[in-house]
């Protein structure tokens, strides 16, 4: 009985397979893709008939089908283990029936005996095809450029996001090194107090370590020890209805010059969340009263009327010489009138404004007159800037216009200054020169990364170079005193044919350095299985895909990179010393579609989140008509009707609910790049699943390097190691620098999401990783897409602060 109930289970889960391979199968070849699914399900199928009428050719047929499927899998995957797994496993596992006793004694049943030989040729064809996929590892190409340094007077602190106001992430310490990183040991944790978001690096300056949390408090920590000497509360108002309303990525720290006798010598400056710079002192954690208003700068001045949600800061200011200067995040949006996207310097000391970069005001660096306000809607800098004190130039990574996927209604600046690095003079505000990476923005690839300072050899000469990674996956290298491509950029045409209103540009520029944005062909399309591999192919094909830089269409059109990256703003680390840079891109696609605003309109309560509280579509009850959008006001460049279609992207995953990419890992990679000869030197996946799996489960699988998203950078140290702590797999790692191979490693708490630093005080260097609390997890409302605080799992302890050090002689 038992044997017949699992012989009829056996072959209701062939017959479902083989109906579902042999119809989706056959849409797949009808959209030209592949007739390998339509083939097995269709001799699935056969299989089906055979095993009902307990023939014994059975095995030896599906002996066939697996050693078919295998040479399919190698002629598609090219040999990698983690193509070849989803394609080999499920018919693998499925053949063991054919092993089985149930098996047998059906077939002794009707008096016959199986023939085993092509069934387990080919099963152990496929055990052995993945055994020796499984042991390749990633190839090391070069070792690059060594430069002959002579390390003096290193500098040991960490005094800006970057460690340098360059942004390199490179610190001149090796005490840590990789013949002994292996010994490093926790020496201390501290845990903030402060619940929600915890994305920040810190800094350090003598015997404090400096750190914010979210809503931008301020704390400072004794180096050595961990232990809390100041706290200063702030009492942002953060606005609740956007996931990085709360973030403080970092903060800046500020030295008044020798003959300065004020308040604050030396102060920590936050951009806080509710839009204001606030300065408190270093030592003590108490405000600076003489800067700005009573120690705090209102940044809404001059920005008119909006809500809150629409402007704040979550990147640190600037320290640019004497001058504080910011951007801001203005809310990624659907509308047009946004507040405006200003440059703006103030005086480190006393708070003064300096100057302001308005571009849609060219040649005015001044606050607006009384009564008028910035241009609004114009591109912002949300991300981190740098700074080269010599030539006395700030470099600004810009982002587009809104709204992100429609640019029909951008005006000539606006086009002109998106999605660039611009450099603008310290002093004055004024633009000296500028590199665009993308022209005419319409898949939100904005500039998310700062600019990284870099010295390269090109010719026999030492050329100031900066480094501009991008969401594309690229790394444009540009001479940084006037913008010029080190190695020529090239423009390259693109695809074309937009959506109705839309224009686009014929060219766009391509990097000549190695660059992380691969073609994606129908065979990349993955899944755990043939089932959602075939559903994710079918999905591919139906959407538009031509590479980079395909339109947004009304149809879907597959975006790869996404609009995550690529880089983000996590940037990129170089080794400071030798001009090589290290760059931790994620590989990820998402889905684009284009919707009319009366289509949005249907979607009720989701309309809010997609197209802004002040639309009018927004406030519609179900039972209301359409709006009537007719043609919008030639006068008022701000009417919402400008807009032909709101651009609606997610992340390109399987439908059937596993939580698992449509397209084959690595989902990023960690690799290094040898600026003075274009070189790529290593490259190879990081992070496992030990933390995620299908179904939103814990794999525990941790001996396989996947790649896993990187939410943020990388250090470098003169010690010859990189870390990593922000994989999704809760990790921190060193790396050789100049073969890749992993040094150490040691469990996180949870995934981090700030890059790491590292410093030496009192003798000893020391590395530091941030984690925010695991417990805590955005909560969002499915309906209205704003966050809140209510229920949600959290043990009132916050983020953690933890700290690597060697064992003291």
């Amino acid at each position: 009985m038992i044997t017949r109930v699992l012989h009829w289970v056996y072959v209701s889960v062939m017959l479902l397979a083989g109906l579902y391979l042999s119809l989706l199968g056959a849409y797949l070849v009808y959209l030209g893709g592949s007739i390998y699914y339509v083939v097995a399900g269709i001799a699935t199928l056969m299989l089906v008939r055979q095993l009902v009428r307990g023939d014994s050719s059975a095995a030896r047929n599906y002996g066939i089908l697996l050693a078919v499927t295998l040479i399919w899998s190698v002629y598609e995957s090219g040999g990698s283990f983690l193509s070849l797994l989803p394609r080999l496993a499920f018919w693998m596992v499925l053949g063991l029936w054919f092993y089985s006793a149930c098996y047998r004694n059906t077939l002794r049943s009707h008096g016959v005996a199986a023939d085993y030989r092509w069934l387990s040729v080919a099963q152990l064809g496929s055990t052995a095809v993945l055994l020796v996929a499984a042991l390749q590892t990633h190839e090391v190409h070069s070792e690059g450029t060594r430069r002959s340094v002579a390390p003096d007077n290193p500098v040991s602190d960490w005094r800006h996001y970057g460690n340098s106001v360059g942004g390199t992430r490179f610190a001149e310490l090796e005490q840590i090194n990789s013949a002994n990183v292996k010994g490093l040991r926790e020496v201390w944790r501290y845990r903030t107090g402060v619940e929600h978001d915890f994305k920040m690096t810190p800094l350090q300056v003598g015997k404090l370590l400096y750190i914010c949390g979210a809503k931008n408090v301020l704390i400072a920590l004794d180096a050595s020890s961990g232990k809390e000497v100041w706290r200063h509360d702030p009492e942002a108002e953060p606005p609740a209805e956007h996931q990085y309303a709360r973030t403080c990525r970092g903060i800046s720290y500020v030295e008044a010059p020798p003959d300065y006798s004020g308040e604050c010598p030396t102060r920590i400056v936050t951009g806080t969340v509710d839009a204001r710079l606030i300065a408190v002192d270093a030592k003590t954690g108490a405000r600076c009263e003489g800067f700005g208003d009573k120690g705090q700068v209102d940044l809404r001045r001059g920005m008119g009327s909006h809500s809150p949600n629409k402007y704040y800061l979550t990147s640190p200011p600037l320290v640019a010489g004497t001058r504080l200067v910011v951007g801001g995040l203005v809310l990624d949006n659907q509308n047009l009138g946004l507040p405006s996207g200003v440059v703006r310097a103030f005086d480190a000391l006393s708070g003064e404004f300096s100057w302001a970069w308005d571009m849609g005001n060219p040649g005015h660096y001044g606050e607006p007159d009384e009564g008028e306000e910035y241009t609004r809607g114009t591109p912002n800098v949300w991300s981190l800037m740098s700074y080269d004190p010599e030539l006395e130039l700030i470099y600004a990574p810009t982002g587009n216009a809104a709204p992100d996927y429609f640019g029909g209604a951008r005006r000539p600046f606006d086009d002109a200054w998106s999605s660039a690095v611009v450099a603008l003079d310290a002093n004055s505000g004024e633009p000296r020169w500028k590199f665009q990476t993308v022209h005419h923005d319409i898949w939100d690839y904005d500039v998310p990364a700062q600019p990284v300072l870099v010295d390269v050899d090109r010719d026999g000469e030492s050329i100031p170079a900066l480094a501009v990674p991008t969401k594309m996956g690229e790394v444009f290298l540009l001479d940084r005193r006037d913008g010029e491509p080190v190695f020529a950029v090239e423009e390259r045409r693109v695809p074309q044919e937009p959506a109705a209103g839309e224009y686009l540009s014929p060219t766009q520029p391509f990097s000549p350095l190695p660059h992380f944005h691969p073609y994606r062909h129908e065979k990349d399309m993955w899944g755990l299985t043939p089932i959602d591999q075939l559903l994710c192919r079918v999905e591919y094909k139906s959407m538009r895909y031509e590479g980079l830089y395909t339109p947004p269409t009304v149809k879907g059109t597959f975006q790869y990179p996404g609009n995550f990256g690529g880089f983000n703003w996590g940037s990129v680390s170089v080794d400071a010393d030798n001009g090589l840079l290290v760059a931790a891109p994620m590989m990820l696609g998402n889905r684009t579609l284009l919707v009319s605003p009366e289509r949005v309109a249907e979607a009720g309560a989701v309309a809010a989140r997609l197209l802004g509280d002040d639309h009018p579509a927004v406030h519609l009850n179900p039972a209301d008509p359409l709006p009537e959008m007719g043609a919008p006001d030639p006068g008022d460049p701000y009417d919402h009707r400008h807009i032909k279609y709101y651009g609606l992207t997610m992340p390109f995953m399987s439908r059937l609910g596993t939580q698992v990419p449509c397209f084959e890992p690595p989902w990023s990679q960690l690799a290094v790049i040898d600026l003075n000869t274009k070189e790529l030197m290593w490259t190879r996946p990081v992070g496992s699943m030990k933390n995620s799996g299908p179904f939103n489960t814990r794999s525990g699988i941790d001996w396989w390097q996947v790649g896993t998203p990187i939410r943020a950078g990388t250090l470098t140290t003169r010690g010859g190691l990189i870390f990593l702590s922000s994989t999704m797999d809760s990790t921190v790692r060193a790396f050789d620098l100049r073969s890749g191979e992993v040094k150490w490693s040691a469990d996180l708490p949870g995934s981090g999401q700030a890059t790491p630093m590292t410093y030496q005080s009192d003798g000893r260097q020391t590395l530091i990783v941030t984690i925010p609390n695991p417990s805590w997890r955005y909560p969002r409302d499915p309906g209205t897409g704003t966050y809140t605080d209510s229920a949600n799992p959290r043990d009132g302890k916050g983020g953690y602060v933890i700290a690597y050090a060697l064992d003291e002689d």
